[in-house]
């Protein structure tokens, strides 16, 4: 198989009428969703071919039918979150040189805020006849995502065809996934992780429900429409899981369809996990891994027996299509317990970071693991495999620091933090030049704890070297717009 488009054509000759994606009381069914991103795709100019199509990528029903529109013109996609304040945006056109942008009427009104000169497409612009599947080869660009710039300025990563098709075959055979099933996406089209949601659609016509944001605030509401969707499948980040878990809406609605809840993104914090456990027993809970510089995930590891709330979950083993090494120095770690760091070996990889050789070159390697020169991932987070050949986290990157001398992993003071019952969410941040660790928390209804009886109680939980210097209270925690914990908001509250 070449492109994606081949994939999407045969699963549209399979299903025409089947619904591939809805919102509410709308949907477009695949051969709907087929022919107009065909139409779309046919009025597409750039002047080239392989070049950014900017989609506005709302959370409805015509997103899936802009990114495989800019697929049929030759190009390949960029999804832009239209909440995204205007110099991002605009930094985003300037980059790509941006040429085209599609969205719906609505969003048209964003381009005033911008410098943009180029095309901007609706649905109703649409061609009478559609464009036929381009001479797109595997190595070709199939979308971009940019990263959130947690680290410094965001990165534009590129992703192929082949990778794309590597990974979602992988994904589903690994799961045994069935067209029936019916997806219930919580994560927003402008985040890479909703793309296990919408090619797992393409690949097997599942239907692709998305989920209305506002029910999130109303879980109860949220379990009764999933039931009116069947929802049979979830992929959701830790915080949007953990939310309805606080909320507790199973005593009175359980999702009667669901059959599998998958996590992805954060650290999924047992004590949430075990309430959902508790409810729906015979549902089954995989942790999945993966990075933005991969199309998907590389590792999965199914939640089975009993965990203590402030177990942190093994990453697990790799799918099919992809190898990890840990490295100590250059020697391969292969026995329990030691720790290296991780390198991906996968057909996944994508291709590159946007126009920037030298990250590239740095992160993107060509190592022999034993059979031979293969490219791969230098990931810069450590592991290590327990008992049972599972890779488990040792330190992230981002997330380790050296305090008194100790090495320390952040998400295990969260993990500690998060058993207390006081606890509703937190988050850990530490500031060097202080050499202070802060403890970020939002306390459950009724609370009234101050941040330093907090800390009382940690006192009898954590070493003194990992004990926070400073807890700070929150009314309610900042989240990004995909539902993970906002921890750039939280930097500036560091005082």
């Amino acid at each position: 198989m070449r492109n994606i488009l081949e994939q999407l054509e045969r699963t549209a000759a399979c299903f025409p009428e089947k619904t591939a994606c809805a919102l509410e009381d709308s949907r477009l069914s695949f051969r709907e969703l087929t022919a107009l991103a065909a139409r779309l795709g046919a009025v597409i100019d750039t002047g080239g071919k392989n070049r950014a199509v900017g989609v506005f990528a709302a959370r409805d029903v015509f997103t899936p039918a802009f990114f495989f529109a800019a697929l049929y013109s030759g190009n390949y996609y960029v999804p832009i979150d239209p909440d995204m304040k205007p110099e991002k945006k605009q930094a985003i056109l300037d980059e790509t040189d941006m040429r085209v942008i599609l969205g719906t009427e609505e969003n048209r009104a964003l381009l005033e805020e911008l410098s943009f000169t180029g095309a901007y497409l609706t649905p109703a612009q649409a061609a009478a006849d559609g464009a036929a599947i381009p001479e797109t080869g595997g190595d070709d660009p199939l979308y971009m995502v940019y990263t959130s710039g947690s680290t410094g300025k965001p990165k534009g990563i590129l992703k192929s065809h082949r990778a794309e098709l590597s990974y979602i075959r992988a994904y589903c055979e690994t799961f045994d996934f069935d067209p029936a099933d019916v997806i219930g996406n919580q994560t927003p089209f402008f985040f890479d992780a909703s793309g296990k949601d919408l090619y797992m659609m393409l690949w097997l016509g599942c239907t692709l429900e998305i989920l209305p944001t506002k029910l999130f605030s109303f879980p109860t509401e949220l379990m009764e429409y999933m039931n009116l969707k069947k929802i049979s499948f979830i992929s959701w980040v830790p915080t949007a899981i953990s939310i309805v878990a606080q909320l507790n809406p199973f005593s009175l609605v359980k999702p009667e369809y669901l059959r599998r809840v998958f996590f992805v993104g954060e650290v999924m914090p047992m004590k949430y996990l075990n309430k959902w456990r508790r409810a729906l027993p015979d549902v089954q809970y995989v942790n999945l891994y993966g990075q933005s510089e991969l199309a998907g995930v590389c590792c999965r590891f199914e939640v089975k027996g009993d965990w203590d709330d402030a177990a942190v979950l093994p990453m697990g083993k790799p799918l099919p299509n992809s190898r990890i090494y840990l490295l100590d120095g250059e020697e391969i770690v292969r026995e329990p317990e030691r720790i290296g760091e991780m390198y991906i070996v996968s057909e996944a990889l994508a291709l590159e970071y946007y126009r920037d050789p030298e990250k590239t070159a740095a992160a993107f390697l060509r190592k022999d693991f034993g059979e031979g020169e293969v490219r791969c991932f230098k990931t810069g987070d450590m592991a290590r495999y327990d008992a049972e050949g599972n890779l488990v986290f040792a330190a992230r990157s981002d997330f380790q620091i050296k305090h008194m001398g100790r090495r320390i992993e952040l998400g295990e003071i969260e993990a500690v933090a998060t058993t207390l019952d006081e606890i509703k969410m937190c988050c850990c941040l530490y500031r060097p030049e202080k050499q202070w660790i802060y403890l970020f928390a939002e306390l459950n209804e009724g609370c009234a704890l101050t941040g330093q009886q907090i800390r009382s109680l940690l006192r009898e939980k954590l070493s003194d070297y990992m004990l926070p210097r400073k807890v700070v209270i929150l009314d309610k925690m900042p989240l990004s717009p995909n539902g993970k914990m906002d921890r750039q908001r939280l930097k500036v509250l560091m005082k």
